[in-house]
């Protein structure tokens, strides 16, 4: 391993959902031959390139290979060749595409500093969180006291286009990319409402963002029963984790449900130690298993235990993912709550992300992992469908317009049921009305 280079062991954020990949060059016959004569084109090329034979072509010179291909580009292209940084990091991308895992792939500068920015919990932008949309990007809701909500950015709103650039046919990565910026810079967002008989133009002052990590509702005042939404495992979820469980301790909770719908994962270290705020002892939470076998088990941490002492249940869905199940499973896997909702995502892998440079880094999947029993949740293509992910306890199957931040929980049927399980098990049939939400990292956000 080279000087310098650091290991950074990550359940990366964004799965599958929405994310494009580059997948190197398509090669062509690059000069046509007027004289009808393919041997002397032939001739032409061997002349020129002087390829390795077919029964030598294990003993390529990578290096020399792609160096000698580069300079053939600015010798002989007939039009201004790309930056050579283009050149270099689209044949890294084709070389990473042979390996046909979605989840190796290279960071170019913007995207390593996002990922850093996002596994940190801070980054520079507007404050909103967004999803995909038929020509653009739905804003599922804008964070307390962002730029965005004091621009009048509203839930539901979908954003057409960011300075101008259209959003038809981006990902909704490249439109958080477009979005971010230096800050105290301006973005125009072109925005779709409903209602509106044409687009909006909002400009919104770019700040430091806090991303958003822990919100706590109290959903049941009769009965204590407090939901604590937890939507990614960067390095602040276990101690804002840690804060809600304490605070409602103190406030007489009687039931917690851990609410990890849509939460697309994060770090292996956050994982283990929000499980640990769950799992007494020390016990497994997550088993890693290389291509030799059992690398590594990772156990809970008895200094964080909390001592609950109530019943909890675990909210799951399509989008909960990597770290995600991993806490999931092993809070069943050691009985310590049960599962509701949908099949998991199903990312069973783990990325070590590796710095190229100060600049750039490469995300290989060196193992899967296994819940504490051996349960292998990575999802596998059957017939064109993904089959696999962690199965819930109790099956219940959201409404396709319900969204996880609708204010009325009457048509959240996943968390109706989760509070019906709890209520049983606190021998309390009756409902008592919900509470307005605490944020338990709202200071961190002005």
């Amino acid at each position: 391993m080279r000087r310098g280079r650091a290991l950074w062991q990550a359940l990366l954020l964004l799965p599958a959902l929405g994310l494009l990949f580059i997948l190197g060059f398509v090669s062509a016959d690059m000069w046509a031959n007027p004289t009808g004569r393919p041997h002397e084109a032939l001739a032409l090329l061997r002349s020129r390139w002087n390829p390795i034979a077919p029964d030598s072509a294990a003993k390529i010179d990578p290096v020399e290979a792609f160096q000698s291909v580069l300079a053939e580009i600015e010798n002989h292209y007939y039009g201004k060749p790309p930056a050579i940084d283009k050149l270099t990091y689209t044949s890294i991308d084709g070389m990473l595409s042979a390996v046909g895992d979605p989840y190796t792939r290279f960071m170019e500068p913007e995207a390593f500093k996002r990922m850093q920015e996002d596994t940190s919990g801070k980054f520079t932008g507007i404050g909103a969180l967004l999803e995909d949309a038929p020509g653009g990007a739905r804003v599922v809701r804008p964070l307390p006291n962002s730029p965005a909500e004091k621009a009048g950015l509203k839930a539901g709103d979908v954003i057409i286009a960011v300075d101008g650039k259209s959003l038809e046919r981006i990902s909704v990565d490249e439109a958080v990319r477009l979005i971010r910026g230096p800050r105290y810079s301006t973005v125009v967002l072109t925005v779709r409402r409903e209602g509106e008989p044409a687009p909006l133009k909002i400009t919104i002052r770019r700040d430091v963002i806090e991303s958003p990590t822990v919100d706590v509702y109290l959903e049941d005042t009769e009965n204590k029963i407090y939901r604590i939404w937890l939507q990614q495992f960067n390095e602040k979820a276990p101690d804002l984790v840690a804060k809600a469980l304490r605070d409602i301790q103190k406030n007489g909770g009687r039931a917690v449900i851990l609410d990890l719908r849509t939460n697309p994962g994060g770090l292996l270290d956050s994982a283990v130690k929000v499980a640990s705020l769950f799992v007494p002892g020390r016990k497994t939470v997550v088993q890693i298993v290389g291509r030799q076998g059992l690398i590594d088990q990772l156990h809970s941490d008895p200094s964080l235990y909390l001592n609950l002492q109530m019943p909890i249940v675990v909210l799951m869905n399509g989008s909960s993912a990597s770290a995600s199940e991993i806490v999931a499973g092993a809070l069943r896997d050691h009985k310590v709550a049960i599962l509701i909702g949908e099949d998991s995502f199903g990312k069973g892998l783990v990325q070590t992300v590796i710095p190229t440079s100060q600049e750039t880094a490469v995300a290989i999947t060196t193992a899967k992992y296994l819940t504490p029993n051996g349960t292998d949740l990575n999802a596998k293509i059957v017939d064109g469908k993904r089959v696999g992910g962690l199965k819930p306890d109790i099956e219940v199957k959201a409404d396709e317009n319900w969204r996880i931040t609708d204010e009325d929980r009457s048509k959240d049927k996943q968390l109706q049921k989760a509070l019906e399980v709890l209520r049983e098990k606190l021998n309390a049939p009756l409902a008592g009305a919900a509470a307005m939400r605490a944020s338990a990292d709202e200071t961190e956000r002005r």
